[in-house]
C-alpha cells in the first residue's frame, strides 16, 4: 500500500470516528429542545403602568400567549425610591435643605447633621443618604447594607420611627446594586404559576453563609434556573466553587447569557458552569434600548435567529412600548410577538415550555487524538501535491502525529483542540480547492469536452464534500459542553477565511502555469506584472477587489458593512421557510462560481476562470466556518450546508445557461 492510500485511509478512519461523535452530539442536542420565554418583571411593571392595566392582568395575558417564566431582580435603592419607600440623596444636598428649612422630617438624620462640623460636611458631601420611616424597609436595608458595605463606610441611624443610612459609595453606581430579594415578589410570581427565575447578584466580600441564604431562598420557591445579574457570577472570585456546589447539589441550572464572539462572559462563568457539571441554558435577550429601537417583527426575527443559529433556549423578554400607539395596540403587539415566535419555534420542531439544561458532554483525549489524525493526513496530501518526497512526508507525518497527540494528551489539551479545529478549517478547504484547481486545469487544457454538465456537477460536489468532511471533524472535536454553551469558542476565524484563498492563488499559479520551482513561480509573477492591461483585466480586478472587500468586511459577528434592509428581509424569508437558512456567501456567490469557473475554463477564458475559482473558493471554505460556530445546532449546520449546495448548483447551472446563450448570440458556438 503506497503512502497516498495510507493517508486517504487515515482520513476516512478519522472521519468515521468524527461521525460517531457527531451522532452522540446530535442526540444531546435533541434533548435540549425546549424554548422558554422569560419576562423581565421590572419591564412588565413599567408596561403595566404605561397601559394603565394592573400587573396581574398583564402577566396573565403574557402567560396565555406563551410566556412561561418571569425574571425577578433583587431590590435596589433605586427601586425602593421609585416605590416611595425611601428617599435617596447626597449628603451635601440634604445639608443644604436642612439649612434652608430647618426640618428634614427625619429626627435621626437631623441629629446626625447637628453633630457634623463644617469640615465633616465637606468631607462627607458626596456620601449617599438614605432615609425612611418604614420599619420593615429599615430592617431589610440594615441587614443588606451590613453585608455589602464595610463598617467604616456605613453609618446606621434611628430615632423613634425615623431611620437613615450614611453610605460612602458612589451614588450613580451603588443605587442600582442588588440588595437581596423581596420575598413578597417571589411569592407573587410563583403563585401565578410562572417559572420563577431570580436574577441573583454577587457582591464584594460575600461569605459562605450569604451564599447559603441565597440558595435557601431558591429552594423555598422551587427555583429551577438562575440568571446572574451584573458583571460576575455568585461567589466570584473566591467563593465560586462553594456556590456552584450548592447549585449542583440542589439541581439549580444557570442561565448563560449569549454574547457576541470575542466579548466577555460574566466574570467566573466558565468556572461556575464547570463546577455545576455544565447545567447551563443559553439565554438571549435584547436590552431595553434595543427593544425600543427595533420594530415588532424584527424583535421576533432576532429571537428566532438566536434559537436556530446559536442554540438559545431562554428568550429574555422586555416589553416594547410605542408611545405613538394606543395602550391596547401596545398590549396586542407585545402578546403577538410571543405568539408569533411560538409559532416559528413549533414549525422548527422545537417545544415551548420550561427550558432544560444541555446534557453534559465531553470527549476523551484518545478520541480527540483519533480525530486529529485526519487533519495531519490531509496536510500531508497537500504537500504531496507539491511533489514532496515520500521520505519527507513520512518524517513529517510521524512528527505531526507525535506532536498533536502530545499536546492533546497533556494539560494543554484545550489549546490542542482549538489548534486542531483551526487546522481542519484551513487544511480541508485547501484540499477541496486543490481538487477543484486540478479539474479546472484539465478543462483549460481541453480534457473536459464530453458531458460537461455531469462532469461539472461531479467536481462541484466532490470539492465541497472534501471541505464538508473537515467541517464534520470540527463539529466532533469541539463537541464539548463548554463550546456548545459558548463558554469557550473556536479561535482564528480570520485565518480560516483568508489562508485558503491565499492557497488558491498560490496553487493555481503552481498547477495551471506549471511553475514547479521558485524561479519559475517568480518569473510568472513578473510576467503578470508586465502585462499590458486590457479592459477585461481591469473589470476582473475590480470584481475580485470588490468581492474581497465585501468578503472581509462582512465576516465575523460584528461586520464592518452591515446587511442591507432588503438582504435582512430575504434572510428572514429563508429562515422562516427553510428554518436552516443557507449562508448567502455560499449559495449566491461561492457555490455558483464553482460551476461558472469550470464553464469559463472549458471555453478557455483563463482569466475569468481564475476569478470565478477565487470566488468559488469562498463557497468551499465557508462550510468549515459554519461548523466552527459550535454553539449552533449540528443538524442545522448540516442542513443549511446541503441547502446551499442545492441552491448554489441550480443558480450556477442557470448562470452557465445564460452565459452559453450570450456566447451563442455573439457567434461563439458552444
Amino acid at each position: 500500500m503506497n503512502l497516498k492510500r495510507v493517508l486517504i485511509f487515515t482520513i476516512i478512519f478519522s472521519l468515521i470516528v468524527s461521525l460517531i461523535v457527531d451522532f452522540g452530539r446530535m442526540r444531546a442536542e435533541n434533548e435540549y429542545d425546549t424554548v422558554e420565554f422569560v419576562g423581565d418583571l421590572k419591564s412588565l411593571k413599567d408596561f403595566a403602568s404605561f397601559t394603565g392595566e394592573d400587573l396581574k392582568s398583564i402577566l396573565t395575558k403574557m402567560k396565555e400567549a406563551g410566556m412561561d417564566g418571569v425574571a425577578v431582580n433583587e431590590v435596589t435603592l433605586e427601586s425602593l425610591q421609585q416605590a416611595g419607600k425611601i428617599s435617596v440623596s447626597l449628603l451635601k444636598d440634604v445639608e443644604n435643605l436642612y439649612l434652608l428649612s430647618g426640618n428634614l422630617g427625619n429626627l435621626a438624620l437631623e441629629d446626625y447633621l447637628k453633630g457634623l462640623s463644617t469640615k465633616d460636611i465637606e468631607k462627607y458631601s458626596n456620601y449617599i443618604v438614605v432615609s425612611t420611616k418604614d420599619a420593615n424597609t429599615f430592617k431589610f436595608l440594615k441587614e443588606a447594607l451590613t453585608k455589602r458595605v464595610s463598617p467604616k463606610d456605613l453609618i446606621i441611624l434611628s430615632k423613634g420611627n425615623d431611620f437613615a443610612f450614611i453610605i460612602n459609595k458612589p451614588k450613580e453606581v451603588f443605587v442600582t446594586k442588588g440588595l437581596g430579594f423581596d420575598e413578597n415578589e417571589l411569592f407573587y410570581i410563583k403563585s401565578l404559576g410562572f417559572d420563577l427565575i431570580p436574577r441573583v447578584e454577587n457582591f464584594t466580600g460575600i461569605k459562605d453563609r450569604d451564599i447559603t441564604e441565597y440558595v435557601s431562598i431558591l429552594k423555598k420557591y422551587g427555583v429551577r434556573t438562575v440568571i446572574f445579574n451584573g458583571t460576575d457570577v455568585l461567589g466570584n472570585p473566591e467563593k465560586i466553587s462553594y456556590a456552584a456546589s450548592l447549585f449542583k447539589e440542589n439541581g439549580i441550572n444557570v442561565g448563560i447569557i449569549d454574547v457576541p464572539m470575542g466579548k466577555k462572559l460574566q466574570e467566573g462563568m466558565s468556572k461556575f458552569a464547570k463546577f455545576t457539571g455544565y447545567r447551563g441554558i443559553k439565554v438571549y435577550g435584547l436590552s431595553e434600548k434595543e427593544t425600543q429601537k427595533y420594530d415588532w417583527e424584527e424583535i421576533v426575527n432576532k429571537w428566532f435567529r438566536g434559537i436556530i443559529e446559536r442554540n438559545v433556549r431562554i428568550i429574555y423578554v422586555r416589553a416594547k412600548i410605542d408611545d405613538s400607539k394606543s395602550h391596547q395596540y401596545n398590549i396586542k403587539k407585545n402578546i403577538a410577538m410571543i405568539k408569533d415566535a411560538t409559532d416559528y419555534i413549533k414549525r422548527a420542531g422545537l417545544k415551548v415550555g420550561i427550558a432544560k439544561p444541555l446534557p453534559e458532554g465531553h470527549q476523551g483525549k484518545f478520541i480527540e487524538v483519533l480525530i486529529s489524525l485526519g487533519v495531519v493526513a490531509a496536510g500531508l496530501l497537500i504537500l504531496e501535491l507539491f511533489g514532496v518526497s515520500i521520505r519527507v512526508l513520512a518524517i513529517l507525518g510521524i512528527i505531526g502525529v507525535i506532536g498533536v497527540s502530545g499536546i492533546l494528551m497533556s494539560r494543554f489539551n484545550d489549546l490542542g483542540v482549538k489548534t486542531v479545529a483551526l487546522a481542519y478549517s484551513i487544511v480541508f478547504p485547501s484540499l477541496g480547492i486543490a481538487y477543484y484547481v486540478n479539474r479546472l486545469d484539465e478543462f483549460l487544457k481541453g480534457k473536459g469536452e464530453n458531458n460537461f454538465v455531469w462532469q461539472a456537477l461531479k467536481i462541484f460536489f466532490i470539492s465541497l464534500a472534501i471541505s464538508f468532511a473537515g467541517a464534520l471533524s470540527i463539529g466532533a472535536i469541539m463537541a464539548d459542553s463548554k463550546y456548545m454553551l459558548k463558554i469557550d469558542y473556536f479561535r482564528g476565524v480570520k485565518f480560516s477565511f483568508i489562508l485558503p484563498l491565499i492557497f488558491y492563488v498560490f496553487y493555481y499559479i503552481w498547477r495551471v502555469y506549471e511553475t514547479h520551482n521558485f524561479k519559475a513561480f517568480w518569473s510568472k509573477i513578473k510576467e503578470f506584472l508586465d502585462l499590458d492591461l486590457k479592459i477585461w483585466h481591469v473589470v476582473a480586478f475590480v470584481i475580485a477587489a470588490v468581492a474581497g472587500i465585501l468578503y472581509i468586511s462582512r465576516t465575523g459577528n460584528e461586520p464592518i458593512i452591515k446587511p442591507t434592509e432588503l438582504e435582512l428581509k430575504f434572510r428572514d424569508f429563508l429562515e422562516h421557510t427553510l428554518i436552516a437558512r443557507p449562508r448567502t456567501k455560499e449559495f449566491l456567490i461561492g457555490d455558483p462560481a464553482l460551476l461558472i469557473g469550470l464553464y469559463t475554463a472549458l471555453k478557455k477564458f483563463d482569466g475569468w476562470a481564475f476569478v470565478a475559482g477565487l470566488l468559488g473558493s469562498i463557497g468551499i471554505l465557508s462550510i468549515t466556518n459554519t461548523f466552527s460556530h459550535v454553539e449552533s445546532v449540528l443538524i442545522i449546520a448540516i442542513e443549511r450546508t446541503l441547502f446551499a449546495w442545492v441552491l448554489g448548483a441550480l443558480i450556477g447551472l442557470i448562470g452557465i445557461w445564460l452565459l452559453n446563450r450570450i456566447l451563442k448570440n455573439t457567434k461563439k458556438e458552444y
